[in-house]
């Protein structure tokens, strides 16, 4: 028992842990099911609903203190760990009336949907975002923010009752969140994100058995049926699938032929539509002979390829007739590298056009068993077919570690707007587009190889790859950049072709008769350089920041440090974006949703954290150092969460795989801060102060070391094996994240000396949280991501100066 007279045993700590790890695993499920079921920016939006739940509850705990006696302190976490497995279960019968009324759930979900569903067909398009949109996101935000409202009471509640503990009890609910990272990987292999729901409600009623210590009857009764009702609803769910997503692309498809999940994907296969086999993007308008059959494959709600059914050769001329496989006509018997070939389009392009050897790198295990194992009678096996040598990897990681040349290196329409597997808010990162990936392709290409990268020719990004080539070639010291470059499109996609060496003249000529006999549109050729159109006006400038400064947007190279790819708009464009959205077009509507979170997010605190305080606690705030404490409690919550973003940037690209990065990473950070927490409770109160400020000014002086030395560090450590990389993550990740977890629980003890504002103080905490994690994706895309890092040590560096004012809990 502690000086508050709560006791701190086993099962209260147990309860911790289980609410915890319920309460991670919801928020990690939110973020798969919203980019299925959603456009995928809202993907990232659960991060936010978690910290606003947990803020908004902690005030409500702060508030009504009067409610909470001691003595119930711990029916009511049961209570309120019983009501979070219950609004977690309201969501899973979300997806239940969609199955129902599945036209309900289109109406509800149709404008989250890109407006492309398929080939050459239109959907719904608005450049600006509805007012109505508003009240409806403020609505699915306050729905799915309630499981976090009730976890965030049992946290706030056991915190406060608890404070001379607070670092027992952050250690073990940091540990919590930890194995949340673990296990929710192997909830989403085995039972799929919907199932899963049933499973953290499952969790959360475990939670509830341990916070009480005696249990009644009719409690246990209670909590034995609604339990058996869960295994019930998620054993039927298995094996009848009746609550299972049927969204593709915007569309309800009731006959979906297959679908399953893992920790950063949805796939689903079903029929292809008649409009869509006959169609296909790239294909020559010349080609009039037989189609293949097709199946449609979509990775979650818009990374969109095809399966081919196996012909014997009997098709070989519908793929060689495609704009994308124009280098194999300039290189017979090529020895490629496919990075992203989905369902296999570009694959049997190259087998088609007389490769000797396909090397195909995809990111996705599942994509990889729907070719082979699950729809392995209708491609014929595609990826086991002794000329192609299958890869599970990420492309950029791949071709890193590779010691091979390759003749072409090929990248089709690979999407990269996909959901980050850790949560964080990153939109549309990529790692395959930028300056140093470019290098990579480069250093990994024959001496007369040619890389090969198609874009849709109505986005932005075909000029951006044009940029990128030029940045490249102007590093490498090449004399003539435009003798190294030909685009030619057709059919809505244009293939930009980037040469190691000069195209020749003959080359040239081949790919001229082979446009003209195919009818496919030449944007540019070494020989075509005059002209006033956009492509000959950037090459002739070989990517001058000038001339790029005199365009609409912004073209100029990505970076890793700034791997923004789709993102396009100029700093002061930005800011009238976010102001004024009516002349947005599709391709921001990226940032639109990221203004309609700031709005949301930010009148929710508002009305919620802010204005509860100045109505009811007035008196509070004008007390002597409450200022101080809400800034330094502040400065822990946004510099935690611009730090965590940075350093997962950093790893990504070094672990290569999604889910790695988010058991690694994730987990890493979680589990130290835990480890960090608990070493903290062991400092006296005579040292508290001065240890806090030296902590402080360590993790300041190790956040800036990182910035600069773990690059060096992870390159150095490329070529090691998965197994090394990990390990050697985790070495990194772990002096930072024991530092990291150590500045909440001794502010904690600095600043309250009873239990009052301890909740106050966790509620501000969660709450700049909530504005952290999308300043820290706003940061990024203008300033880059060791920018980031640098501002998020600069708010634990203001957090030292507010702590350097106090003594005994008051300001000096």
């Amino acid at each position: 028992m502690n000086r508050d007279g709560l006791v701190i045993d086993a099962r209260l700590l147990s309860g911790i842990f289980f609410i915890s790890l319920a309460t991670l695993m919801y928020e990690l499920v939110l973020t798969r099911v919203f980019s299925v079921i959603m456009w995928y920016h809202f993907a990232s939006m659960a991060i936010s609903l978690a910290l606003f739940g947990m803020g908004t509850a902690a005030l409500y705990v702060y508030l009504r203190a009067g409610s909470f006696p001691l003595e119930r302190v711990r029916q009511t976490a049961a209570r309120c760990s019983l009501l979070f497995a219950l609004s977690v279960a309201l969501f899973f019968a979300v997806f239940v009336y969609f199955r129902i009324d599945p036209q309900f759930g289109f109406r509800v979900l149709s404008f989250f949907h890109q407006p492309f569903y398929q080939p050459f067909q239109q959907g719904f398009y608005e450049g600006g975002v509805p007012v109505g949109l508003l009240p409806a996101l403020a609505a699915l935000y306050l729905v799915t923010a309630l499981p976090f409202f009730f976890s965030g009471i049992v946290l706030a509640l056991l915190f406060t009752h608890g404070r001379a503990e607070f670092s027992r009890l952050y250690f073990w609910d940091l540990i919590g969140a930890a194995c949340g990272c673990l296990l929710i990987i192997l909830l989403l292999k085995l039972l799929g994100g919907i199932t899963a729901i049933l499973a953290i409600a499952l969790t959360a009623l475990v939670a509830a058995v341990l916070f009480v210590e005696r249990p009644g009857r009719a409690f246990r009764v209670g909590l034995t049926f609604f339990a058996l009702l869960l295994v019930f609803a998620g054993v039927g769910n298995l094996l009848n699938g009746y609550a299972e997503i049927r969204f593709v692309r915007g569309r309800y498809e009731p006959n979906m032929l297959w679908s399953a999940w893992n920790s950063f994907s949805r796939v689903a296969v079903y029929p292809s539509q008649s409009q869509e086999m006959e169609q296909s993007w790239g294909l020559s308008r010349t080609y009039h002979g037989p189609v293949p059959e097709q199946l449609g494959l979509v990775v979650d709600d818009t990374g969109y390829t095809t399966l081919y059914r196996a012909d014997a050769g009997e098709m070989d001329g519908f793929f060689r007739s495609n704009v994308i496989a124009l280098p194999y006509h300039l290189r017979p018997g090529a020895r490629s590298l496919i990075i992203g070939p989905g369902g296999g389009k570009d694959v049997r392009v190259a087998l088609a056009s007389g490769a000797s050897q396909v090397t195909a790198v995809e990111l996705n295990p599942l994509v990889a068993e729907a070719v082979n194992d699950e729809f392995g009678t209708f491609t014929g096996e595609l990826y086991r077919d002794p000329r192609v040598i299958l890869a599970l990897d990420e492309g950029r990681n791949y071709v890193r570690r590779s010691q091979q040349h390759f003749d072409i290196i090929q990248a089709s329409a690979v999407f990269g707007r996909t959901a980050p597997a850790a949560g964080a808010f990153t939109l549309s990162e990529n790692n395959l587009y930028t300056v140093e990936a470019f290098r990579d392709y480069w250093d990994h290409l024959s001496d007369d190889g040619i890389l090969t990268i198609a874009r849709f020719i109505f986005e932005r990004e075909t000029m951006r790859l044009i940029s990128l080539s030029l940045a490249l070639l102007q590093e490498q010291g090449v004399a003539d950049p435009g003798g190294h470059i030909a685009v030619i499109k057709e059919r809505g996609l244009a293939n930009v072709m980037l040469k190691r060496s000069a195209f020749t003249p003959a080359e040239v000529a081949e790919l001229r008769q082979l446009a003209q006999t195919q009818e496919f549109r030449i944007v540019y050729l070494p020989d075509q350089r005059d002209g006033d159109g956009i492509f000959q006006r950037l090459i002739a400038s070989n990517g001058d920041p000038a001339f790029l400064a005199t365009l609409p947007f912004d073209l100029s190279p990505t970076s890793d440090d700034r791997p923004f790819f789709y993102y396009m708009l100029k700093p002061a464009d930005f800011v009238r974006l976010l102001a004024s959205p009516d002349n947005a077009s599709f391709e921001d509507r990226a940032l639109l949703t990221l203004r309609n979170l700031l709005l949301v997010v930010s009148g929710f605190v508002l009305l919620f954290l802010l204005l509860p305080l100045v109505l009811w606690r007035r008196r509070a705030l004008a007390e002597t150092g409450s200022g101080r404490r809400l800034a330094y409690f502040a400065c822990l919550g946004l510099g935690f969460m611009m730090i965590e973003i940075g350093l997962l940037r950093r790893f990504i690209l070094f672990l290569g795989q999604p889910i790695f990065a988010l058991a690694v990473i994730l987990c890493s950070l979680l589990l130290f801060s835990g480890f960090g927490s608990l070493l903290s409770g062991r400092i006296t109160a005579q040292r508290l102060r001065h240890s806090l400020l030296g902590i402080l000014l360590a993790l300041v002086l190790l956040s800036i070391g990182y910035t600069y030395i773990l690059p060096l560090l992870l390159d150095a450590a490329m070529t090691a094996s998965l197994l090394q990389r990990c390990a050697l993550a985790v070495l990194l990740l772990a002096p930072l994240g024991l530092l990291l977890g150590m500045p909440l629980p001794l502010g904690m003890r600095l600043w309250h000396q009873s239990s009052d504002g301890v909740a106050w103080s966790w509620g501000i905490n969660s709450a700049t949280s909530v504005w952290g994690a999308l300043l820290a994706v706003v940061w990024a895309m203008n300033f880059g991501f060791t920018s980031t890092l640098l501002a998020g040590t600069a708010v634990y560096l203001i957090a030292a100066t507010v702590a350097a004012t106090v003594t005994d809990g008051k300001d000096s």
